[in-house]
């Protein structure tokens, strides 16, 4: 007798925060070179499966910084913004 544990109907979309892993500034300085290859990798991954999925939304700032090769992490005085200047998102 199987029992049925997913619902009939998904009623809420997936979010990229909902699946975003954010460090801090001194975290993100305690991985080595591999675990941060893969965080860059996995990231910019799902990212890519969200946009595939056409849910409209801008692209996150952790991105945009991983497009371009920056550190994904937030300096402590900075702001946090959900999504970057370039692709015309509000922030």
């Amino acid at each position: 007798m199987a029992v049925d544990l997913l619902p009939a109907q998904v009623t809420e979309s997936v979010t990229f925060r909902d699946i975003a892993v954010l460090f801090s500034r001194d975290e993100w300085l305690h991985l080595d070179s591999a675990q941060r290859t893969l965080y860059r990798e996995v990231m910019l991954e799902n990212y890519s499966a969200l946009v595939s999925l056409g849910i409209p939304f801008s692209t996150p700032k952790v991105i945009c910084r991983l497009q371009q090769g920056e550190d994904p992490c937030m300096v402590e005085r900075e702001v946090p913004q959900d999504s970057c200047r370039e692709d015309g998102g509000t922030s």
